[in-house]
């Protein structure tokens, strides 16, 4: 069978990243929420105009976000914001961001400090991003920082909601 005309793609592109069609409004929405975070800009800047890797961000409701150095995948669940282990919120975007970190890093440097053990933060790699990016972007935005690696998921409306 051939697809019509009028099929859309399952992907819309943001230069060197693909986004599934049916998360492209939500990640629209968390990059422009984000990017009122100057690291967070450089992240989404950093992801979109690689010239040697090509991401993908598609859909994941496990409430698993992730990304898998693998093939470059980010799996995000734009409805699942954090609860940290001292009570504050954080947003699904900031899940978002935290993920876009772990893609844009160096893949042999992500790989040597995911390999590494961290205490509260299990990785050095989980470390670096919660207290790199992620604490920056959440200062900026009034969003809960997090201690540890550790939290709760529950849902949420939009991807900036908390």
């Amino acid at each position: 069978m051939i697809a019509s005309a009028t099929t859309s793609p399952p992907y819309i592109r943001h230069g060197s990243l693909s986004v599934e069609r049916s998360l492209n409004a939500a990640y629209d929405e968390a990059k422009r929420y984000l990017s009122a975070d100057s690291v967070e800009r450089g992240l989404f800047a950093r992801l979109e105009s690689s010239t040697n890797r090509t991401f993908t961000l598609r859909s994941d409701a496990r409430n698993d976000d992730r990304f898998d150095p693998n093939d470059d995948t980010i799996w995000w669940d734009p409805t699942s914001a954090l609860r940290t282990t001292t009570g504050g919120t954080q947003s699904p975007a900031l899940g978002l961001g935290h993920e876009i970190d772990h893609a844009v890093e160096r893949p042999a440097r992500e790989m040597q400090l995911a390999a590494r053990c961290a205490g509260r933060y299990d990785t050095a790699e989980e470390e670096r991003v919660i207290r790199g990016s992620e604490t920056h972007a959440a200062r900026t935005l009034g969003e809960a920082t997090r201690r540890n690696h550790d939290g709760s998921c529950f849902r949420v409306a939009t991807p900036t909601e908390r």
